[in-house]
């Protein structure tokens, strides 16, 4: 674990299908993630794809492309995975130095709202927001990870161009609960999985949609925090 971590850009074929087969190795027994002649042909016309390695070892991946969101440049995160800690980190920090020499004005990328580590990694870690809820967003998924339950994802957004929102202390914020263990629910209740889906879907896609922001989480990491729309404050 003290070994350096190299993260570099994708150039080759072999680097493609190293790309591709470790997305594979993590979403196990679901479809493949990227086809490494995909990952070819999106960074030939200037797209992002980097591996991280430990001894030649690769512990990490991620996988973009660029795009706009309401009128500004993006990079659009569709997937990065690491296995060992503080890799995922590193590369979001390589991504935002990539994107930043570029112009480009904002990172985003989607996951599931129901996992707290996740939600604690990108709201508290990153500074970024969620913008939009997107139920069932990649229809049903086999993989491992997600096998059992819809793809419901919220969309971040980690602006580029200004600081970090603070999180908000006013009346009108809000807090919504998340489940402790959404993944262990998944294997052992499953029922008791499909309704957490569906409480948090039915709470925060309103609200998102009414221009709502999820801007961070509570102290002890149970819960997202809303903060309104401006006109709202």
């Amino acid at each position: 674990m003290n070994q350096p971590l190299t993260i570099t850009e994708v150039t080759s074929v072999a680097d493609a299908e190293a790309v591709s087969s470790f997305f594979n190795s993590v979403w196990a027994d679901g479809d493949e993630v990227v086809p490494f002649d995909l990952i070819l042909a999106a960074i030939h016309v200037g797209a992002y794809c980097v591996l991280a390695k430990r001894e030649d070892v690769v512990v990490g991946a991620s996988f973009g492309f660029l795009g706009t969101h309401k009128g500004a440049s993006i990079m659009h995160s569709h997937v990065t995975a690491s296995t060992q800690p503080g890799v995922g980190y590193a590369i979001k920090m390589h991504q935002h130095g990539w994107a930043t020499s570029r112009a480009i004005s904002a990172i985003t990328w989607t996951f599931d709202p129901l996992v707290r580590r996740n939600c604690y990694f990108n709201f508290v870690k990153l500074g970024a927001t969620a913008i939009e809820y997107l139920p069932n967003f990649y229809g049903a998924m086999t993989d491992s990870i997600n096998k059992g339950d819809v793809s419901d994802r919220l969309f971040a957004f980690w602006s580029l161009t200004s600081a970090p929102i603070v999180r908000a202390v006013e009346a009108q914020s809000i807090q919504i609960a998340l489940p402790e263990d959404i993944e262990t629910l998944r294997k052992t209740q499953p029922e008791s999985a499909a309704e957490w889906r569906v409480r948090i879907r039915e709470e925060l896609r309103p609200k998102l949609d009414a221009g709502w922001t999820i801007t961070g989480m509570s102290d002890d990491r149970t819960n997202l925090i809303l903060t309104p729309p401006k006109e709202q404050e």
